[in-house]
């Protein structure tokens, strides 16, 4: 892998069936379920699982305080390879916050 300045790579071997790893990662029912730490809820969850789709998460801090997650989907291998951007919009454009154009 070639480095690039600021990337961050996580990886991350879990026990459990890739299926249902991939959907909660790519479902936003499920998602709301474990991605903020409690008691931060998500009022936001929204997904276009496509390369190039937007992802997009809201955290709500328990004072009140709304964290923008937005994202874009640039690998998608269902059920064993999920490849995305974080605080990022389409064509890698930085975002400072809100919804990804």
């Amino acid at each position: 892998m070639t480095e690039v300045p600021n990337e961050l790579v996580l990886n991350r071997l879990i026990d459990a069936p890739r299926d249902k790893l991939f959907r909660c990662w790519t479902e936003p029912a499920l998602l709301k379920q474990w991605f903020a730490p409690a008691p931060s809820p998500l009022p936001s969850r929204k997904s276009d699982l496509r390369i190039g789709g937007a992802n997009f998460v809201v955290m709500r801090m328990p004072d009140g305080q709304e964290i923008p997650c937005p994202g874009v989907y640039l690998e998608i291998v269902p059920n064993e390879k999920l490849v995305f951007t974080d605080a990022y919009s389409g064509g890698w454009i930085p975002k400072t916050g809100g919804k990804p154009s």
